[in-house]
């Protein structure tokens, strides 16, 4: 049993509170409340005080495997980022990607992240995420467009995840369908049934790209055109859908579906998409590969649970989740459809991530019969308007980080 108290306890799903503690008993919290209340109550618990305490940040779309891969060029021409990363990712060895992700996991702990969401195609991450101290999803991707490819996808799938008996110590297991381009209708159906079969977390990457409406619509385009023939798909000549990425996937989108991306969204589509579990935005990635921002604020007025992620270095430059939250506050206000507040912020890095990684009941918030992963921050005097703390928390959190605990242990810095 343990005490971890704060001048100011900052729960998300709740109005912050003063002088406050948080009871922490194998690894859970039991009971968020006064400070004074809970000493009396626990009175040989061990305590530890602190500033100001917050759920530990939530990364909800990684690609960890890629870490060894740095930011490839930003001339907004999604085919031939594709074309270039798919490239090098063939010269990565397994033993990078575990060596690689391993690298990234302790970054995370010096960032107070402690869960991603991360989509991984080669094995070896599973046993990455097995040893990982966070608290995980990992989406096992699956590609696919030809008929002979869902039965074997699926069987790897099966494969893969059977010998670690779906399950990954801290982490939970889901599946990855790469994207309307790469995925066939048919492994898109088979996949879900597969999650519903497991209980598997289930994503995709959707309308990331123009190019990608290009292919749907038409059905021609650069991705037929240069991508397909790249990677040995040229003989495929898919059938054009004639409607947009999100009106393709309108019969598979519900809350057991996270859905990547989604700059491509007309507000016809706004609908559609609002129906999933949840939106991950990675503001840098989509600003260096399309030039474009998702409109995140007509997303949030739909309905929408939108979170935040970074994506991959190769896309965004790095894996730090501080980076994308600051660069959303930075453009709050050049958003299209509106401005998105600071709480909105902090909300996509916490709880909402949380939801986007199927994890919103064990993570994300300060919550009684949550696991106790919590970011201690040395910042005092904080304005009492929820806007203004959360900018401030914004703009100084990452250079105040003086503690973080995964289960209520404190991780070494």
């Amino acid at each position: 049993m343990r005490l971890l108290s704060a001048e100011l306890v900052l729960p998300v799903t709740r109005a912050p509170l003063k002088n406050a503690a948080v009871a922490i008993d194998d690894g859970k919290i039991i009971e968020l409340g006064p400070r004074t209340e809970l000493k009396k109550k626990y009175p040989s618990a061990d305590e530890s005080h602190f500033p100001l305490l917050m759920p530990g940040l939530v990364n909800a779309h990684t690609h960890l495997e890629l870490s060894g891969i740095p930011l490839i060029s930003q001339h907004h021409d999604f085919v031939d980022w594709m074309i270039k990363l798919i490239a090098q990712k063939r010269e990565l060895s397994p033993q990078k990607m575990e060596n690689d992700s391993a690298a990234e996991f302790s970054k995370f702990a010096k960032l107070g992240v402690t869960s991603v969401g991360d989509v991984a195609s080669h094995p070896v991450m599973l046993n990455a995420h097995r040893k990982s101290p966070l608290w995980s999803t990992l989406f096992f991707e699956l590609i696919g467009v030809r008929e002979e490819d869902v039965l074997n996808r699926i069987s790897l799938a099966r494969t893969v995840l059977g010998e670690f008996n779906y399950r990954l110590g801290n982490s939970r297991p889901g599946l990855s369908l790469h994207a309307p381009f790469t995925v066939s209708k048919p492994l898109y159906l088979a996949g879900r049934k597969l999650a519903a079969e497991h209980n598997l977390a289930l994503c995709t990457h959707l309308a990331e790209s123009r190019e990608e409406t290009e292919f749907l619509l038409p059905g021609k385009g650069a991705i037929t055109e240069r991508l397909y023939p790249f990677v040995g798909w040229q003989e495929f000549k898919p059938k054009p859908a004639l409607c947009s990425p999100a009106q393709y996937l309108n019969d598979l989108i519900d809350e057991n579906m996270t859905l990547i991306h989604c700059v491509e969204i007309p507000d016809d589509d706004l609908e559609i998409i609002a129906r999933a579990r949840a939106i991950v935005h990675c503001p840098r990635s989509n600003l260096n590969l399309t030039g474009k921002l998702a409109p995140i604020p007509k997303m949030i007025a739909a309905g929408a649970t939108v979170a935040l992620g970074t994506d991959s270095p190769a896309s965004a430059g790095d894996d730090n989740l501080w980076s994308e939250i600051k660069k959303v506050f930075e453009l709050r206000d050049q958003y299209p459809g509106g401005k998105i507040k600071p709480s909105d912020i902090l909300k996509m890095s916490t709880i909402n991530a949380a939801r986007a990684i199927f994890r919103e009941h064990e993570l994300g918030s300060i919550t009684p019969g949550k696991t106790a992963n919590l970011l201690a921050l040395n910042l005092t005097g904080l304005p009492d308007d929820p806007e203004k703390l959360s900018e401030e928390l914004i703009i100084s959190g990452e250079r105040n980080i003086s503690a973080v605990f995964w289960a209520g242990v404190s991780a070494s810095l």
